[in-house]
Order: C-alpha cells, then structure tokens, then sequence
C-alpha cells in the first residue's frame, strides 16, 4: 500500500484488485517451476498448493515466485483445490484461475479464461478441451462422455467438458466455492454448487497437452470420479432451473473468446 503526503495531508492510495492464480500440486517439481514462471506474466500474484508433495514441487515453485501452502500429507486434490479457495477468500482478488501443475494447460490462454469474469459475463469459465481441435485419447473421451451427461443432468449446467481444471472464477464464485469433495470429483462438485447458487457459468476452448503418461489408471479414475458424482446428484438434488447457463445458449459468444 502506497501513501503520498502533501502537506499535512497524508492521502491513501487503494490497492489495486487482485487477480490470483492457484495450482494445486503433488509431485511436479518436473513441472511447476514452468508453470509458476510463465503463469505470473498474467496475474499478480500464484499460490501454490503443495499436497504432501515428497520431491521438490514446493521449493521449486518458491525459487519461481510463488507462494507456497504445504500440507503436511498428500490429501487429495479436492483438499488442494479447497486450501486455495480459503485462501483466496483471505485475498479477496477481483478474479482467480485455477491449473493444473502437470503441463497440461497452457498460461498462455489465461487472458481467454479471465475475459468473461472480468467483463462480468460469467462467474464462473471453464477452459474446455472439446471446443478445439485436440487430439484427445478415445478412452478418455468414453470417460468424459458419461461424466458429462451425469454432471450435466445433476447441476443443471450444460457443459462440454465437466472434469476440466482449468477455470476462471468471480468474487462471488469464490465466496460460494466450499468444497466437501477430496479427490477428483472436485471439477463436478463445482458444477453442482454452481447450479445451487445460480452462478453464471460459460465455456471457452482450451488447447490441451496430452504428451505425458497418466499417472492413474483411467478406468479406476473414472468409476472412482462417476461413483462420487452419482452421491452428489442425491446430496444436492436435481437442479435445472437455479443456474444461469450460458455455454448451451451462447456458442457465439464462446466464439468470441476464440474458439
């Protein structure tokens, strides 16, 4: 916080809004440092999230700019996730952006996911993998296919991509994103609590790089992911009415951003 006296005066200058960026992180010190670097040409400011992370994720992102939260344990990305939006409460940033450490989403296309929050369009915008041209494996896109139509047919939000972690969020989003999920059910849960307070939410393309090998079986993820999503459904019941859905009526609008 700046001061400028002037005279007897001593005027207060207001700190400019914040954007933050959050990447929850567990064992990518191959990564992170990377993506710390290029993700702050962006933003003001990047937390780190490092889930219990037993390489050097944490001090990797430190050297980069970062700040970092450890936990002292891996407790799963849904807690990762949940850690960073506490912390942005305490922030209070105008906007924040969420990434995954691995690689595969690019820094460069913040300023695409940014755009609709900071316009006031959206609350909520999430970076989808099906509105451009990727070569996304078949078996990831079989997964997606059902996670989609359950999330969908859950929150009342009709999106393309449900389980993407790349995503833009609002003041308002922030404050309402209390999260139960611990694991990877996270991205959904999103949706449903999106489609509880009736935030708007929209979709732009995203590039997507697929060059690493999974960490995970796909299949065991999936069934682990849909099994959460189907308790969801019944914890906060069928929404089609309370969300603001702009990705199934505003494809145009979607093109704007750069599809």
């Amino acid at each position: 916080m700046q001061h400028k006296k002037e005279g007897s005066l001593a005027l207060q200058q207001e700190p400019k809004p914040k954007i933050i960026a959050a990447i929850p992180a567990y064992n990518e010190e191959r990564h992170i440092e990377e993506i710390v670097t290029k993700t702050l040409q962006y933003v003001d400011e990047v937390i780190v999230v490092d889930d219990g992370s037993t390489d050097r994720t944490g001090e990797r992102a430190e050297r980069a700019g970062a700040i970092v939260i450890k936990h002292d344990i891996n407790m799963g990305k849904g807690v990762g996730i949940n850690t960073a939006f506490k912390t942005a409460r305490e922030i209070n940033p105008v906007a924040m952006v969420l990434l995954d450490a691995d690689g595969q989403h690019n820094p460069e296309e913040i300023p695409l996911l940014l755009d609709p929050v900071l316009n006031k369009q959206a609350d909520m915008v999430v970076g989808s993998r099906f509105l451009a041209d990727n070569r996304i494996p078949k078996y990831r896109m079989l997964g997606q296919t059902v996670l989609n139509i359950t999330t969908n047919l859950g929150s009342g939000i009709k999106l393309t991509d449900t389980q993407s972690g790349f995503r833009a969020f609002s003041r308002k989003a922030i404050e309402r994103m209390a999260l139960k999920q611990t694991g990877f059910a996270v991205e959904s849960e999103m949706q449903f609590i999106a489609g509880r307070h009736g935030l708007k939410v929209t979709e732009v393309p995203i590039k997507t790089n697929y060059d690493e090998k999974v960490k995970r079986s796909p299949v065991v993820h999936g069934f682990g992911v849909l099994f959460r999503v189907l308790g969801m459904m019944g914890e906060y019941g069928f929404n089609h009415s309370g969300a603001s859905n702009k990705s199934k009526v505003s494809q145009e609008g979607i093109r704007e951003f750069g599809g």
